[in-house]
């Protein structure tokens, strides 16, 4: 029996540090995308311009490397990006960020394998000296992790652009959201970029959960 639970501790603490190197070994963002459109079956990418979502952001040098990155993505998809003032046929309405974050506390246990006792005792014409030290399973220990969990945004409309007598069409909105422990968009954003776009325009009415492999450096 004490062969069985040293074996048993021994496979789990093995279990725990692979675990524990395959994740460091492959990091993966998660997300969540809804999105709604209007497009047909037979959608052929037009022109379009990436425009920004926010009056804050014209002029803003991150809104414009973040363009950039979008730009060669929806290229991809055979998007014909032009200046706005080209007159596209449609505007790609660019929102993103993340919030301050929200601090998080998580418990968890792991087997606890160390010294039990001895094996016995042996007495000389000194005094009585312990036996052999006995190792094995002794349980759990329970530990806290504390953390910073971010959640970070990106929001896409697209839309016809007005005419005289014509408001905004709008034939696609989505909004993916992602939760991790990075807090910087610098790492985070092109990957999430590409995960937005990876089943373009994705099903109308529709919330998807993504994965994404990406380096892990923030």
């Amino acid at each position: 029996m004490k062969f069985f639970f040293l074996l048993l501790s021994l496979l789990s603490l093995i279990s725990i540090s692979g675990c524990q190197s395959l994740a460091e070994k492959n990091p993966v963002l998660k997300g969540e995308l809804t999105v709604f459109h209007e497009f047909p079956h037979d959608f052929k990418p037009p022109t379009i311009a990436i425009v920004p979502w926010h009056q804050s952001q014209k002029g803003s040098l991150e809104f414009k490397n973040y363009a950039a990155i979008l730009k060669d993505r929806i290229e991809k998809l055979g998007f014909t990006v032009i200046d706005h003032s080209k007159k596209p046929e449609l505007l790609l309405f660019f929102d993103y960020g993340d919030d301050m974050g929200k601090e998080m506390t998580e418990t968890y246990t792991v087997p606890d394998f160390g010294m039990i006792g001895y094996s016995g005792y042996s007495l000389n014409s000194w005094a009585m000296y312990p036996g052999l030290p006995m190792y094995g399973y002794r349980g759990y220990q329970t530990h806290t992790n504390k953390y910073t969990l971010y959640t970070r945004y990106i929001h896409i409309d697209i839309a016809k652009p007005k005419s005289k007598d014509k408001e905004l069409d709008k034939v696609y909105e989505g909004s993916l959201r992602s939760k991790g422990t990075c807090s910087k968009l610098t790492a985070t954003l092109p990957y999430l970029i590409d995960m937005y776009f990876n089943n373009f325009p994705g099903k109308n009415n529709e919330t998807q959960s993504l994965e994404k492999s990406w380096n892990g450096v923030c």
